[in-house]
This record gives C-alpha cells, sequence and structure tokens, in this order.
C-alpha cells in the first residue's frame, strides 16, 4: 500500500474495512495481518498512508504533512517500559513541527530521535 504513488483515501479506507470485516469473521490472521498489536499496528499503517495522501494534496498550499515515531516510549501502553519518556518524545516532535518552513519536507517519515533520519512514507 505505502509504496503506491497514486494511493487515495478511499483505497485506505478500503483496507481499513477490509481489516475490520476479517476481525469480526476471526479470518484476521488467515488473512496475513500483523499478529502482535494488530489494531495498533494497522492503525499505523492507516495514518502513515492517509499522511502520505494528505502530502500530496496539501504540497502546493505550502502545507507539509509527514509522521513521527518516536520509538520505545514509556507510556501505559508499554507498562512504563522505554528507552524514553513521553516528554522526550514530544520535545522531538515539537522540534520537528517547528522547523522553518523551508527546512521541513513533506510526506515523510521521521523516525526515532534524530530528525535526519527520515524515510518516504
Amino acid at each position: 500500500m505505502l509504496q503506491n504513488e497514486n494511493l487515495s483515501a478511499k483505497q485506505i479506507e478500503g483496507m481499513v474495512d477490509l481489516f475490520l470485516e476479517n476481525v469480526k469473521n476471526g479470518t484476521w490472521k488467515k488473512q496475513g495481518w500483523p499478529e502482535i498489536w494488530t489494531d495498533y499496528a494497522v492503525s499505523k499503517l492507516a495514518l502513515n498512508a492517509y499522511s502520505r495522501v494528505l502530502a500530496k494534496q496539501f504540497e502546493d498550499f505550502g502545507l507539509r504533512v509527514n509522521c513521527f515515531c518516536p520509538g520505545f516510549t514509556q507510556t501505559s501502553m508499554t507498562g512504563g517500559k522505554g528507552t524514553h519518556t513521553a516528554d522526550d518524545a514530544a520535545e522531538v516532535g515539537a522540534r520537528l513541527a517547528l522547523l522553518p518552513p523551508g527546512e521541513l519536507s513533506t510526506g515523510k517519515f521521521y523516525v526515532g530521535f534524530n530528525p535526519g533520519i527520515i524515510s518516504k512514507l
């Protein structure tokens, strides 16, 4: 899905609908969906894919749309385990959001605590 240069919101919605139908029918494992944190993983796929659609849609307006994954963060979801605090992660996210317009690309996936490490969404 993320490799599709012509990805649309409708395709993403179709993928989410298919996932929900597979969960409802109890066939999600057989259909190849992630087996660990399944709902979380699928929601992140949809979020990243939709961010990519929005990045293309609004690029000509000067609006930048990106995703940021801070990594293994100490939250209630991780039982307080992680390599850094939620405040640490928020600080990196804020630094990315506050970059001057000319320095922030669009349609990128920022990973971890090094804003220089990016990949295409």
